[in-house]
């Protein structure tokens, strides 16, 4: 599972982009992305560049090999199930919505390992954090 914004400017790009360019070019790999992660990067997208439409436009009618996105909250036990992680990890960590969306995706798909540097995933025990900052 994918969980980073690359942002140009940001400070941490170039080593996040190094670890992330070696991975795609592993044809092995695939990422997923679920569908609350799409929209927030489409909303950064659109935010920091004028270009922001034509490139989230482009990330979503292209189909490219290393890149899933998985479409899981059109169906009520999604949010059922978001709830109740909500309510393990909302309460003692720093797992809020979108966190609980994608460890409930997670979950749902048995994907195990996830590309994040955000420490509130340190609290689910059955994740494998992959931290290209650390």
């Amino acid at each position: 599972m994918l969980w980073w914004y690359l942002v140009e400017n940001s400070q941490n790009h170039q080593k996040v982009k190094n670890y992330l360019d070696q991975l795609i070019l592993d044809l092995d790999n695939v990422f997923y992305i679920n569908e609350f992660v799409i929209i927030e990067l489409m909303h950064l997208l659109i935010k920091k560049s004028k270009k922001g439409y034509e490139i989230a436009k482009e990330l979503l009618s292209n189909q490219y090999p290393f890149l899933i996105i998985i479409y899981d909250f059109s169906k009520l036990y999604s949010f059922k199930s978001l709830l109740e992680i909500l309510n393990i990890y909302g309460h003692s960590s720093t797992i809020g919505g979108r966190g609980s969306s994608i460890i409930m995706t997670m979950q749902t798909h048995q994907i195990t390992d996830i590309i994040s540097n955000d420490n509130g995933f340190k609290s689910v025990k059955s994740l494998l954090i992959h931290n290209p900052i650390d």
